[in-house]
This record gives C-alpha cells, structure tokens and sequence, in this order.
C-alpha cells in the first residue's frame, strides 16, 4: 500500500508538470500573465483557506489515532485490574476469573484485531466479557476489606465494558465522506489555480506544479492512512494486550 500510494503522488505531481508543457502550447505565459496579480490575491485566499482545513484534519486524525491508543491501555489496565481481584478470591472463582481475563486477551489480540480493521467484532470476546463480568458481579463479600476489593472490581468491570465499547466504536469512526469531497475538491481547485499563471520560464513553473501537486497529494495520503484508527499503514497496535498477557503469564 506504501509503495502504490508513492507511485501515485509522485505519478501525480509528474503529470502536473507535464500539463504546464501542455498547457504552454496551447495558452502561452504571456497570454497568461496579464491575470498574474488578481489570480495572485485569488490564490492566495483560497491557499490559505485549503491548508487551514488540511491542517485541521491531519492534526484531528492523528489525534484520534492516539486517543485511540490511549484507550487500549485503558482497557487492558482494567483487564489486569479484574485479573489481580481473581487472586484474591477463593477456589474455584480464582481459577474462573484468571481464565476468563486470560481468554478474553487472547481472543481481542489474535483475532479481533484483525478484525477492528474492517469494523468489525469479535462475537466471543463479547460473550466472554459477560461471563467476566457477571462473575464478578455474583460475589457478595461482607468483610470490609473483601468489599472494597470488590468495588474496585465493579469499577474495573465498568471501565472495561466502556474501553471495550470505546475501542470497536473508534475502529468504525472515519473521516466523513463531506468533509473528503471537501478536501478532494479543495486539492482539485488549490492545483488547479497554479495553472492560470504565466510564468516566463515552463521548466521552473512545472517545478512549482510538481511540488505543490506532490504536497498536497502527500497530505492527502497521510489523511488516508489516519482516517480509521485501526486500518492502514498507520495504525493503533495491539501491543496493551500483548503486554498485558505477559503479565497474566507471569501472575498465573
């Protein structure tokens, strides 16, 4: 995907300088010139207005991406969180709870992840957040200490159902398809605009084309490759979970 999203930028950029060429034969720069100082002001309004909202949205994707990050943690912090009260619980809730806690890890890191990337779910790590959390819910402990272990227990079940629900809803959250038009329709008019100019050397014009058409077209892959947190090249790793079944290892 890397080296197709190259191939295309630059592929891009090269056929807007060769358009200049093109463009030279058929409206010559001195026809073109006459315009330079109104297109000027035009252009530099609609420049502006363009690399403001690209800006915004490479800087809110990338945010996204990290709140999403953060998240993982979150839930993982939660899952231990659950896994250490297991321990201190009697056989065979102790046993329970630590397999529970382990499978639910195992089932998002080796097979949810993957599928995050298409928006979807794993159907058995619902179904063991469940159990995990009406097992938790089954115990009734009355002295002072066991309760409060088990209030910090409740909390954690809370905070992994809501990570959990955070975590699939972030993988289905994109970029919206007006605001993509926006930017593609902007890219299309801010390259476009550089062409009207008349310039009286082509080769150091269709240099300008090719650098703006090849920035633009870069951002644009950036913003790409960040609109779904979980898709991409640049993409939240399942490394919380990774760590956090070597923990569980460890403990058990």
């Amino acid at each position: 995907m890397l080296i197709a999203g190259f191939i295309v930028t630059v592929g891009l950029a090269l056929l807007a300088a060769a358009w200049v060429f093109a463009l030279e034969k058929l409206v010559p720069a001195r026809r073109r010139e006459a315009h330079n100082d109104v297109l000027g002001f035009v252009y530099a309004v609609v420049g502006v207005a363009y690399a403001v909202l690209l800006g915004l949205v490479v800087v809110a994707a990338w945010n996204a991406l990290e709140a999403a990050s953060a998240n993982t943690y979150t839930e993982t912090n939660a899952l231990l969180q659950l896994d250490w009260y297991g321990h201190s619980l009697p056989q065979p809730q102790h046993a329970e709870v630590e397999r529970l806690t382990m499978e639910y890890a195992t089932i998002v890191f080796n097979t949810e992840w993957s599928m995050l990337a298409h928006q979807e779910s794993s159907p058995r790590a619902w179904a063991v957040d469940t159990r995990l959390r009406n097992l938790v819910q089954a115990e009734q402990p009355t002295a002072p200490a066991a309760v409060a272990r088990y209030e910090q227990a409740l909390s954690a079940t809370a905070q992994l159902d809501n990570a959990r629900r955070e975590r699939i809803n972030q993988a289905g959250e994109g970029i919206p398809g007006a605001l993509w038009f926006a930017l593609l329709l902007g890219g299309v008019i801010t390259i476009g605009f550089g062409f009207s100019f008349g310039m009286k050397s082509t080769v150091v014009h269709a240099l300008v084309m090719f650098s703006v058409t090849l920035l633009i077209v870069s951002l644009l892959l950036v913003v790409y490759e960040l609109d779904y947190p979980f898709t991409g090249i640049v993409r939240v790793s399942p490394e919380a979970f990774k760590l956090a079944l070597e923990r569980m290892h460890l403990l058990s």
